[in-house]
């Protein structure tokens, strides 16, 4: 019997969205933590942390800065 079991980069993806959603990055910049932040509070490469990061950018919800981060829109 085969479940369902969402990938890490699914989970990355709603628990980041959560967060925002419960105003977690709702500082006056508006930045998110860095991927090196993020990656070592997900227990989780920086690819599959960009990887979902890039996700969140194509669905308008964060925006990246070159070499400044990921803020929201």
């Amino acid at each position: 019997m085969n479940r369902y079991q969402p990938s890490q980069l699914s989970i990355i993806c709603d628990t980041i969205l959560q967060q925002i959603e419960r105003g977690l990055f709702t500082t006056q910049s508006k930045r998110l933590p860095s991927e090196r932040e993020l990656s070592d509070s997900f227990n989780a490469s920086r690819l599959t942390v960009k990887q979902a990061l890039l996700h969140l950018e194509s669905q308008g919800i964060i925006y990246r800065k070159e070499r400044r981060g990921w803020f929201l829109m």
